[in-house]
Formats: C-alpha cells, structure tokens, sequence
C-alpha cells in the first residue's frame, strides 16, 4: 500500500503549481530603478560651505543623476523627511542639537528603510566604528573624499539596503509560501485519509483509461494483489452491457472525457481482470481542472450482497405465495374428502344393513312351503344370479374399506399440507418434532416413494422443541429430499431406503437422524458439502443452496449442529443436533456433541 500512497500523492502533488519568485529579478531591481530616476539624496550638515563642496563632489561629471537637499540641522533634516522620499542620507556627525550620536538614532528612526552615510572630519575609527553599530551604513572621512568615491560609497549603500529588503522580502514570501505549501499538503493529506476511508471504490483515470489513483475499497473490490495504479482500466475491469463485457475506448466512460457529461448505474456488473463478475452500483464524472476535462473519477460500491438479500426476499415470498396457495388448496379439499368419507361409512353401514334383511328373507322365504313358496324360490334365484349377489356381497365391503381408506390418506395429507404450510413464526414457539417429521414424510412421499422405503424410527415422549416450526420443517424435507435424490442416483431398484429417526441425547438435546443407502460422499464432497452454491447434482437438479440453508438454520438460528456421516457407495447419515430451549450461542459445523 505504500506505493499505492506515493502514487496517489505524487498524482496530488502534479496537479499545484508553486511560482517561486527569481532571485535574480529581484536583486537586479536597484540598477533598474536607479536608470529610471536620479538617486535622491538629504545631506544634513551645519556647514553650508562644506555642504556646497560634497554637493560639488557628487555632482561631478554625474549633475542630472542626483536631487540633493541640504539640511542644516535636525529640525530641518526631520521636516524635509516629512516631506520628500530619498534614497540615502549623508550625516555629518559635527551637526548640533544633542551630539551628533543622537542625531543618528534619530534620523534612523524616521528613516528606518533609508541608509545613512557618516560623514567625519576626523580620522576618529572609533566614532565611525560605533556609527556603524549603531545602524549607519558606511563612514567617511571629509579630508579624504573624493568624488568617485562618494558616489561609490553611496551607491554601495544604497544597493546594501535595497539587497536586504529585497532578501527579507523573499524570506517573508518563501515563509508564506511554505505556510501555504504546509496548509496544502495538510489538505491532500486530509483528502487521501477520507479517500482511503471510504466504504466506496474510487478510480481516478485519464483520457486513455491509465488508472491514476485508486483507494483501499478498490483495490479490495478488483484486485487480488491490491496493485491499480499505472495499469489500464480495460486490465482492471469491464463494463457489461448488452451481456457483453466491453472495452474502455467502446464504452460509457470514455464518453464521460469527451463529453463532459456524468453518468450512473444502481445495477450494473463489472468483470475483474480475472473474469470474475462484481454486481455494482456506480457513478462516473469528469475531472474537471483549468485547462477542462482531464479524466474521469468513477466510484463504485458491491451490491452483491444486496442483490442475494433480494433473491432471497423474492423466493421467500414465492414459498410464501405457494404456501398460501397449497394452503388454500388443502383447505378447498379438506371439505369435500370429509363428505366423501363420511358418506362411504354410512353407505358401508347401510350395505351391512341391506345384507342382513337379503339374509333373513332368504331364511324366512326357505321356511314356507307350497307351490308359491316354491316358485317365490326360484325367481329369488334367478335374480340373484342375473345380480350376480355373490360377487357383490363379496366384493363391495372390500370396495368400500378401500375407498375410506383412500380417503383417510387424503385427508392424512391435506392436514400435512395445511400445517407444513403455514406461514412461520417470527418466533420460537414449542414444536412437536415427530409431528413435523411425519407432516414432511407425508408432504414429501411423491419425491421418495418410487424409489426408496422411507420408515420412522421415532422417540416416543420426545420433548418438545423451541423453534421456527416453519424453518425446521424446510430443513428436514430438504434432507429427506436429498436422501431421496442419492438413492435415485444409486439406482437401488426395490433395495432403497430411508430411515428418519429422534431421540434424546441428554436433558438439553436432541437428535434428528435423517440416513440413507444412496451413493455417499468423499472426504472432499463432505468438506463442501454445506457451502452456499456447491452441489454434486446434474444441472437442473441441484442449486447448492439446500445444505447452506439448513446449516444457517440450525446453527445460526437455532444454536444447534448439523453434521454427515458419508462413504461413497454405502449411503450417508445427516445429524441434527437441536438444543430443547433456547440456545445462547451456535456451535461451529465441526463441534463435538
């Protein structure tokens, strides 16, 4: 991630310009301005002879380079500064009005920006030396100047102070561009903290589609080794439209540069480099800076989890739906199977009845004697041979105990129907587990019945169960189902066989059983067997969702455990282990009972 980083800041850092002022310009300032305009000079000194001589000296051969104004004292020197702006000033030391040391602080302090020239007219090192220290800028003795030298003296001078405004000038402007350059840097910092925090992926990338800077949540999102900068977005991912994954100049985002224009999706799919698919919701906008659109910023969140919960949602309530219907169904059959059997008890009654009156007018018909008697005989005889009575009165008590017993299954199952679904409870309520287990055996008898035996081995006195009735039943009819599908698989013939058992382990639990002697598992089928999405069925047959939900429902919902018992070619035994009350926390799949 640290390349990542440097990247992403050197990405920052390109896009801020720093104008750092010359040096040269600045220090080249003072000979501009000085061929633009004559230096202006105040020369303080009480002696106006010797005044007119340094004004005599400056001015040689140089007249129209010069202003000079002459003070001859402080008073005058100070009104003079009140009222003009010069360039230097020259100050003879002599100058009354509180000694001449006075006097220099003084100008110093109306003048602070000006340099000032001292001008002796002894050789005094001393006084000259304190001058300077005290914040003049050069000495000189009078007996000694020339006129060369004095305008050297003050043009070095000047330049001296010029030179250090303009070095304290650039040191203030390096300082406040450094404070700016701080303050930006601190900002980018906040930016790349807030970018790498975000929930969403973000990829920044130019008109070619060269990803420039990336965060954590995308490089989490599209990349196993966590690397997206300096690649090309066609290598990171694709766009699919029309079910076809297409390229970074074919697409939408390169319209987003050209165009100037965002665009967003809240179902879209993008294809990782990998072909993996990423079910994502995405906004893509140009990046916009002076020179206009330079790229495009693109953020992205997975909604694959969203899109699962809305599977979900929709089949649940399809299994809602159908269970409304199957319920309403059983209940429009219910009735008439009601009247149908209780109609078959009385007509059986009533064939019981019939019989008995036959019986005894063939008893009292055989008692009487005469020739009616005789013919009254025989007649009887030939309709009950035209009838066939003895076929009926043979056969029809037969029909009849089969019909009710057919009726008797069909109510058997219609009552399995209404009470398997029932719309489940949001919460646990005490179930009859053998109940539930001979509802699921009876719902479920077309998917097992061609090709297994199923029998229940079922605890009598089993304790009732605090549960989700409607997710436990779900539970054991997938697993009777599966038992059944590997017995079919197996192709045992008339030899296939189910065995749905309970029992109770100890004060706390039971065990659900459901065994079979379909085709069994490997280790390696047994180590994925509850995985969402892994099946061993045919396309069509299996989605490998059955064996995920039932792991969710036991373990997460209920604190239980379910485990397989499996060798390929013998059969397989899944065990629920479900706790009698409520459980404070589940078990792992791998726990021991």
């Amino acid at each position: 991630m640290a390349a990542t980083s440097n990247t992403a800041e050197t990405w920052f850092r390109q896009r801020v310009r720093y104008p750092v002022p010359k040096a040269k310009t600045l220090l080249k300032r003072t000979a501009q301005e000085g061929s633009k305009m004559p230096t202006r000079l105040l020369l303080v000194d009480p002696d106006c002879d010797e005044a007119e001589r340094i004004v005599a000296l400056i001015h040689r051969n140089e007249t129209d380079a010069y202003t000079i104004k002459h003070a001859q004292g402080f008073e005058d020197a100070e009104e003079l500064l009140g009222e003009h702006e010069f360039d230097a000033v020259l100050l003879d030391l002599a100058t009354p009005v509180g000694r001449g040391g006075a006097v220099l602080k003084k100008l110093i302090g109306l003048a602070a920006n000006t340099p000032i020239i001292v001008l002796t007219q002894t050789e005094d090192e001393t006084a000259g030396a304190m001058a300077v220290q005290a914040g003049a800028q050069d000495f000189l003795v009078k007996s000694r100047l020339n006129g060369d030298m004095l305008r050297r003296v003050i043009r070095y001078s000047i330049d001296r102070v010029r030179f250090r405004q303009d070095v304290d000038g650039l040191a203030r402007e390096i300082a406040h561009r450094k404070r700016i350059a701080d303050a930006l840097s601190d900002s980018q910092n906040r930016m790349m903290a807030i970018n790498e925090s975000l929930f969403e992926g973000v990829l920044v990338f130019d008109e070619s589609g060269h990803i420039a800077l990336s965060n954590r949540a995308a490089e989490r999102l599209l990349s196993d080794d966590g690397k997206l900068p300096s690649r090309d977005l066609d290598e990171v991912l694709r766009l699919v439209l029309d079910e076809q994954p297409i390229s970074f100049g074919a697409g939408p985002f390169r319209q987003v540069i050209h165009e100037g224009a965002g665009i967003q999706d809240e179902d879209a799919i993008f294809v990782r480099g990998d072909g993996r698919p990423v079910a994502v919701a995405y906004a893509c906008v140009p990046l916009m800076e002076k020179d206009g659109v330079q790229g495009a910023i693109l953020s992205f969140r997975d909604i694959g989890a969203f899109k699962q919960a809305q599977r979900d949602a929709l089949q649940s309530s399809k299994l809602a739906s159908v269970g409304q219907l199957a319920a309403g169904i059983a209940h429009e059959i219910n009735t008439p199977i009601q009247y149908i059997g209780d109609n078959l008890r009385f007509l059986s009654s009533a064939f019981q009845s019939l019989v008995g009156l036959i019986k005894r007018s063939e008893q009292l018909l055989s008692e009487l004697e005469g020739p009616a008697a005789v013919q009254a005989r025989a007649a009887l005889e030939r309709a009950r041979e035209q009838a066939d009575a003895d076929y009926l009165l043979e056969n029809i008590p037969a029909a009849t105990r089969q019909s009710l017993e057919g009726a008797g299954q069909v109510a058997r199952i219609v009552l399995a129907m209404k009470e398997f679904s029932h719309p489940g409870e949001r919460a646990k309520a005490e179930v009859d587990i053998n109940r539930s287990i001979e509802n699921t055996v009876a719902v479920s008898r077309n998917e097992w019945k061609q090709w297994a035996r199923l029998d229940t081995r079922l605890e009598e006195n089993l304790p009732r169960v605090n549960c989700l009735a409607g997710e436990i039943n779900q539970v054991l009819l997938n697993l009777v189902v599966n038992a059944a599908h590997a017995i079919e698989e197996a192709d045992r013939g008339a030899d296939g066989r189910i065995v749905v058992s309970t029992r109770r382990i100890d004060e706390d639990r039971i065990e659900i059983a459901v065994e079979d002697n379909g085709v069994g598992m490997t280790d390696t089928v047994k180590e994925q067997i509850f995985d969402p999405f892994f099946t061993t069925k045919r396309i069509g047959k299996g989605t490998g969702q059955g064996l995920a939900i039932c792991r969710d429902v036991i373990v997460a919902k209920h604190g239980g455990r379910i485990s397989v018992d499996s060798a390929p070619g013998v059969g397989s035994r899944f065990s629920v282990i479900l706790p009698i009350g409520d459980a404070e926390e589940g078990l792992a799949p791998g726990d021991d009972l």
